[in-house]
């Protein structure tokens, strides 16, 4: 008896610390505050035929180890709004992957991957929104993608790759993302949306980024 009771205590005592962790948002700064920009880019452009990739600096991101089973992006919330949208994306790799490159990525992809590169998430993805939260923002963090298969965070700077496949598409919903001020994300994008293809070598590189909720639970 009394070893179960002292169970049951610890038990009650951890279940504050794993709730604290079950998810994390970069840039932390912008949890609860609306972002200062909006993108199409990658998921939501017309017709896909694009490759992106999105570094998040360690100094945003928990000490590791730990599991990362998804991510989650918003709608972008003011200016303008962006109402509830569902649409299906045919073919699309997700990958994570440690990097040593900061927020100024190469316009390089290939320079850009390090280590450990991972697909977490490849097929059709549905996304879907409700577009639901407080009049101006920030929205709600609906916009899930779960992954196939977790990736094991350890430490250190983290890059997201997309490669979208083409395909026909007539809507490019706008999410939620920052660009101005230092900001602990960056990106390097071929998008087909301006001329660009999913088999491009290079990219446009600049320091905006969507704001990312990573998904531990």
């Amino acid at each position: 008896m009394k070893f179960r009771v002292t169970a049951v205590w610890i038990a009650l005592l951890l279940a504050p610390l794993a709730h604290a962790v079950d998810s994390f948002v970069v840039p932390n700064s912008s949890e609860a505050v609306e972002g200062d920009s909006n993108n199409t880019i990658p998921f939501s452009s017309e017709g896909g035929n694009t490759r992106y990739q999105q570094v998040y600096l360690d100094s945003d991101i928990p000490p590791g180890p730990f599991t990362i089973y998804g991510i989650a992006f918003r709608p972008n919330g003011i200016g303008p709004v962006q109402p509830n949208f569902s649409f299906q994306i045919p073919e699309i790799d997700i990958f994570l992957v440690p990097t040593d490159e900061n927020t100024n990525l190469s316009t390089d992809f290939e320079f850009n991957v390090g280590i450990g590169y991972q697909l977490v998430a490849s097929g059709p993805l549905t996304l879907t929104s409700a577009a639901s939260g407080p009049v101006g923002g920030p929205l709600d963090f609906d916009i899930e993608i779960w992954f196939d298969q977790p990736f094991e965070y350890a430490s250190g700077n983290l890059l997201l790759d997309v490669l979208v496949w083409p395909y026909e598409s007539t809507g490019s919903p706008l999410f939620d993302a920052v660009n101005s001020g230092p900001d602990p994300v960056g990106r390097v994008f071929s998008a087909g949306i301006n001329g660009g293809s999913v088999d491009a070598a290079t990219g446009i590189a600049d320091t905006q980024g969507l704001v990312t909720k990573f998904m531990l639970v």
